[in-house]
């Protein structure tokens, strides 16, 4: 599967907040998730609205109240992927 460049920038900086220890393991998990949607919404490439959908989803639930904080520090509005304010 592609990924275009904007896609991985923005993996990138969301593994950058993630501890190094589980860094390798939630990468693979987070871009196996991304290509499966891409794949599942019958693109040949991975986008960045592809990559946030798949970290949310590849986040445990115990942890997604911290995401809409973690967008907002990367320059993304919560309100477009389904957090409210």
């Amino acid at each position: 599967m592609d990924w275009n460049e904007a896609a991985e920038e923005l993996l990138d900086q969301i593994l950058m907040t993630t501890p190094l220890p589980v860094r390798e393991q939630i990468t693979a998990k987070v871009r196996q998730r991304a290509e499966s949607i891409a794949e599942e919404d019958g693109k040949v490439r991975v986008g960045t609205n592809t990559v946030v959908a798949a970290w949310v989803d590849s986040t445990p639930e115990a942890l997604r109240s911290e995401l809409p904080r973690q967008m907002e520090r990367l320059g993304l509005d919560p309100s477009e992927y389904g957090f409210e304010d």
